[in-house]
C-alpha cells in the first residue's frame, strides 16, 4: 500500500510539473485583425468595386437596352395586340420570349462573370492580407495573429488592423 501512495504521489506530483510547463509554454504574444474591416478598407483602397464596375459597364449597357426593347415589345403588343393580325401577333410574341431568352441568358452570364472576377479580385486581396499579416507579425514579435471575431477580449494595444492595412502593398 506504502508502494501505491509512493507512485501516486509521484505522478502527482509529474503532472503538477508539466501542468506548469505547458502554462509557461502559452504565454506567447498573441494579436489580432479584424480581417473583415481589414479587407473592406483594402477594397475601397483599391477601387475594386469602380475597377468591376468598369470592366463590366457595356455589357451591363448591352443588358439594358435589350431590356428597354424587351418592354417597348410587351408595351406594343398590349397596346396593338387586338388589331393585329393573328400571323403578326404571333410573329411579334415569337419575338419578344426570343428577345426574353437571350435577356434572360446574358443576365445568367454576366452575374456569373462578375461573381468570379469579383471572387479572382478577393483572392488576390487575401493573399495581399496574408502577407501582410505575416509581415507585420514577424517585425511586431508576435507568435500568433488570429481573427478578432474568434476573440471575446483582448488588450487593445494587440490589435495589429491597422498596422497590416499599412503595410499592404
Amino acid at each position: 500500500m506504502k508502494s501505491f501512495l509512493k507512485a501516486a504521489g509521484l505522478s502527482v506530483a509529474v503532472l503538477t510539473t508539466s501542468m506548469y510547463a505547458s502554462a509557461a509554454d502559452a504565454a506567447q504574444k498573441v494579436g489580432y485583425v479584424s480581417t473583415g474591416a481589414v479587407m473592406s478598407q483594402l477594397a475601397q483602397k483599391n477601387n475594386l468595386n469602380e475597377k468591376l464596375r468598369g470592366e463590366f459597364k457595356d455589357r451591363v449597357a448591352e443588358i439594358e437596352r435589350l431590356k428597354e426593347k424587351l418592354s417597348e415589345g410587351v408595351e406594343k403588343l398590349k397596346r396593338n395586340g387586338e388589331l393585329m393580325s393573328e400571323d403578326e401577333r404571333v410573329k411579334l410574341q415569337r419575338k419578344l420570349q426570343s428577345m426574353e431568352s437571350d435577356y434572360k441568358l446574358k443576365v445568367k452570364a454576366l452575374q456569373e462573370d462578375q461573381r468570379k472576377r469579383g471572387g479572382q479580385e478577393e483572392s488576390k486581396l487575401v493573399k495581399k492580407l496574408k502577407t501582410a499579416v505575416d509581415q507585420v507579425a514577424e517585425q511586431e514579435g508576435y507568435d500568433m495573429v488570429i481573427d478578432a471575431n474568434a476573440v471575446l477580449y483582448a488588450n487593445p494595444s494587440d490589435d495589429l488592423s491597422e498596422k497590416v492595412i499599412n503595410a499592404v502593398k
